[in-house]
C-alpha cells in the first residue's frame, strides 16, 4: 500500500514501514542527535505519510523505545562477530567485544546513548527487553567459556565487572575524558583490550567469591 507523500524517495507496504521507519531514525539520529527525532520527520525521511508511524508506535516515546531496540539488536550482532573471531581462545574474544563495544559507541554515538537513556522512552517494551538480553547474552556466554568451572557468583560478578569497564570507558571516551575529544579507533581499540586484558587476568588469578557472598550479586538490569 502506497503511502502519501512518497514520490520518488520509495513506497512502503505494511510489511516493511517498521524497517522503513528505524532506518530513517538512525540517520536523524547520526546527523542532529535525538532532539531533532520526530514522527513526522521520520515519516518524511521514510517518505511515507506523517500519519503512517501512528499504525506502529502510539507516541514518540516509544518509537524512541524501538530505537533503542534496534541499536541493542545491533550491538549484539557486533559483539557475536568479535567473539567468532576468536574460537580458542575464549580471553582474545571476551577483548575483541569489548574493543567492539566501545567501537560501536564511538561509531554510533547518538543511538549508543539513546540506548541507556530511559528518561527519553517510556518503561522498556518487551521487545526492547528482549534485545538488550540478546546482546547482555554474548557477554554471558564469554565469560562462561572463560572459566566455566567458576561458581556462579564469580561468573556473575566477572560479567558485571567486564560491562561496567567497558561501558565506562565508552562514556569517557564519548566525553572527550580519555585519549583525547576524538580518539582515533586504532588508539581506542588498543586501549580498551588493555583494560579488558587487566580485569580477566585479574579474575583468573584471583580466588573464589568466598561462600558468604554467593546470594548477594544482584541480577543485572540490561536495558
Amino acid at each position: 500500500m502506497a503511502q502519501d507523500g512518497a514520490g520518488s524517495r520509495g513506497r512502503y507496504h505494511h510489511g516493511d514501514l517498521r524497517g522503513a521507519l528505524l532506518a530513517a531514525a538512525r540517520l536523524i539520529l547520526e546527523e542532529q542527535g535525538p532532539r531533532a527525532l520526530t514522527l513526522r520527520e521520520v515519516a518524511r525521511r521514510a517518505g511515507v505519510s506523517h500519519a503512517a508511524p501512528r499504525h506502529h508506535y502510539a507516541s514518540l516515546r516509544d518509537f524512541m523505545a524501538d530505537c533503542a531496540g534496534m541499536g541493542f539488536d545491533d550491538l549484539a550482532t557486533v559483539l557475536s562477530r568479535a567473539w567468532q573471531e576468536h574460537p580458542d581462545d575464549p580471553q582474545a574474544g571476551l577483548c575483541a567485544m569489548g574493543r567492539a563495544y566501545v567501537l560501536f559507541a564511538l561509531a554510533h554515538r547518538a543511538v549508543f546513548r539513546l540506548m541507556f537513556d530511559r528518561d527519553t522512552y517510556a518503561e522498556p517494551t518487551a521487545d526492547l527487553m528482549a534485545s538488550g538480553e540478546r546482546a547482555y547474552a554474548v557477554l554471558v556466554g564469554g565469560v562462561e567459556a572463560l572459566a566455566p568451572a567458576r561458581p556462579a557468583a564469580d561468573k556473575a560478578l566477572a560479567v558485571s565487572t567486564l560491562w561496567s569497564l567497558v561501558h565506562g570507558l565508552a562514556t569517557l571516551m564519548l566525553e572527550g575524558k580519555i585519549i583525547g575529544p576524538d580518539p582515533a579507533p586504532e588508539a581506542a581499540g588498543a586501549h580498551v583490550e588493555a583494560a579488558c586484558r587487566l580485569a580477566i587476568d585479574g579474575y583468573l588469578a584471583r580466588a573464589s567469591v568466598q561462600a558468604g557472598a554467593a546470594g548477594v550479586i544482584p541480577p543485572v538490569g540490561r536495558c
